[in-house]
């Protein structure tokens, strides 16, 4: 194997590893985003719900 092929090779395999990372770091902080959302929701939804008088309601 000459140098030009493992330059090229190496640029490959650099690109293929930097593209990789992005992908896991973006698929890592969607799941962030997604779980701090629905953990919020979750607590909005309980906070709505403790403060209804349903004997009102009723």
């Amino acid at each position: 194997m000459d140098f030009e092929t493992q330059v090229g090779l190496l640029m490959i395999l650099n690109i293929t590893l930097a593209v990789l990372g992005v992908i896991v770091g973006l698929l890592l902080t969607y799941l962030v985003i997604r779980q701090g959302v629905f953990h919020g929701l979750r607590a909005h939804t309980r906070w709505i719900d403790s403060g209804k008088d349903y004997k009102k309601i009723r």
